[in-house]
């Protein structure tokens, strides 16, 4: 409690107080900005904190790191285009809501979740980072194959309508993730010379192409992004305010994907996008109304929401006791820490406590910060839907080609992104998951890595993926994802049957 109470004194300045809503302004508009995302804002911030001192520094990046995470989702609901890799999930329900009519409300309910999963990830954070960092290390390869594995099987049967098009919309995705530099060999794979697809397909014009450019061509022929009498009209801070207390009611969905969220942003080389995918999949098949899903079901976007925030504290956890990354982002958490002389590592909590104590104090309070000053601006964003698709296509259009341009600054992955704009039209038109071949992508890089070390570590000796705990209870799992859609299908029709 002594530690906790000089953490809380180590926020009383105006300096950093004036910090922390600098960043969270900063954050909010990176993360709602399409094409630009997190990483993208801390590695500028990078060369501005290198003149700060160490604790303002990395204050100032907790609050973009988690602002950025809250405003993603807003483009997500909007225009189906996700303002951050993490937040891709959010169209599962966001858009579908928004297409409904019911913008103002699918934003009241992703402020809500990201709150909620903001605080319970930030005082899970304050109680047992120094627990889990150790942790965390008993995942070695055969373990992070499983996780990866059981994150994409997961997706890939509980969302669409068809197990089968899941799986194969995931395996497609894995062949598009072994794209560039091979890990162990060293030669290219599937490049044809373009230089820009060595180190993989670029996240961000993938993103763009499947979820934003893809969508523009069935937005060409519609007046609106609603239609009919579900034209959204107006939205304001009462309709945002009905979401924010609809999402209240999923308590468990709420705890459970809180939970899952932190627990995968623990474990070093994961992070929020699988968080967020794995929790959707999870409250999917828990959930008593499975055939609501991916019709705009506010249970839906809570366990993306949640699950997605609360893995931001989670992902700081390694990086602070372990010294190891737990996303991509808190790579540039340890940068700023070294530049500064300080080793994050088993140590770093002993010699550092009331500054940890703060900087997961720093993520409640950003979550708070962001989710009133986003109710207010959302009230004004949300009015975008309203446009008629003659304005609204060019705009999106638009942002599409510079977020897709100023991630890298290079024109070829304007390319990519047409590339896969144009395979995003045949996923959906033969009712394949796009959410499947997105994780299949994002996941191709842990599979395969981890799967060659495990054998590596074995003497190839496959038995490794069946003999160690945690592989046993994820294998457990995967066979539950699988068999969930038929006990929900039988479920389904029993209750017909007695109706």
């Amino acid at each position: 409690m002594e530690n906790l109470l000089l953490g809380i004194q180590k926020l009383c300045s105006v300096q950093i107080i004036l910090f922390i809503v600098m960043g969270g302004v900063v954050g909010l508009l990176a993360g709602a900005i399409p094409g630009l995302n997190d990483t993208n804002i801390l590695t500028l911030f990078l060369s501005f904190v290198v003149f700060l001192d160490p604790f303002p520094a990395v204050i100032l990046m907790t609050a973009v790191f988690v602002a950025c995470q809250t405003a993603g989702s807003i483009p997500a609901i909007l225009i189906n285009i996700p303002g951050t890799p993490s937040t891709a999930a959010s169209t599962l329900e966001g858009y579908p809501m928004t297409k409904n009519g019911m913008a103002g409300q699918a934003l009241g309910c992703s402020f809500a979740s990201s709150l909620s999963g903001t605080v319970i990830g930030g005082v899970m954070a304050l109680l047992l980072a120094p627990i889990l960092g150790r942790y965390a290390l008993s995942f070695g390869p055969p373990e992070m194959f499983m996780l990866a594995l059981f994150g994409m099987t997961a997706v890939a049967s509980l969302t669409g309508n068809s197990v089968p098009k899941g799986l194969l919309s995931a395996i497609l995705g894995l062949l598009v993730g072994t794209i560039g530099m091979d890990y162990f060999v060293g030669v290219t794979r599937s490049t044809f010379g373009v230089a820009e697809l060595y180190g993989g397909v670029p996240q961000i014009p993938l993103l763009l192409g499947l979820f934003g450019v893809g969508e523009l061509y069935s937005l060409v022929f519609k007046k609106s992004i609603g239609s009919g009498d579900s034209r959204t009209k107006g939205p304001d801070m009462r309709s945002q305010w009905e979401g924010f207390k609809a999402a209240l009611r999923y308590r468990w969905t709420c705890l459970l994907s809180a939970v899952i969220g932190f627990i995968i942003g623990v474990i070093p080389g994961t992070g929020a996008t699988i968080a967020s995918f794995t929790s959707y999949g999870m409250a999917r098949s828990l959930s008593r109304e499975p055939e609501r899903f991916g019709t705009g079901y506010y249970g839906g976007l809570v366990a993306t929401d949640t699950a997605n925030n609360a893995s931001v504290p989670g992902s700081i956890v390694p990086a602070l006791t372990l010294g190891i990354p737990g996303s991509g982002t808190t790579v540039l958490f340890i940068s700023a820490f070294l530049m500064h002389g300080m080793q994050p590592g088993p140590s770093f909590f002993n010699s550092y406590l009331p500054e940890s104590n703060a900087i997961f104090l720093t993520v409640i309070l950003v979550g708070c910060l962001a989710t009133v000053v986003g109710m207010f601006a959302a009230g004004y964003m949300v009015k975008i839907v309203s446009l008629p698709t003659s304005i609204l296509v060019p705009l999106i259009a638009v942002f599409c080609l510079l977020g897709g341009y100023i991630c890298r600054a290079k024109v070829n992955d304007l390319f990519i992104m047409l590339a896969f704009s144009i395979l995003s039209i045949f996923l959906k038109k033969y009712d394949y998951s796009l959410p499947a071949f997105l994780l299949g992508v994002i996941l191709g890089p842990i599979i395969e890595p981890n799967f060659f070390r495990a054998l590596a570590i074995s003497n190839n000796n496959p038995a490794v993926f069946f003999t160690r705990p945690i592989c046993i209870v994820l294998w457990i799992m995967c066979a539950a994802a699988l068999l969930m859609p038929r006990l929900m299908s039988r479920r389904a029709k029993k209750q017909e049957g007695h109706v």
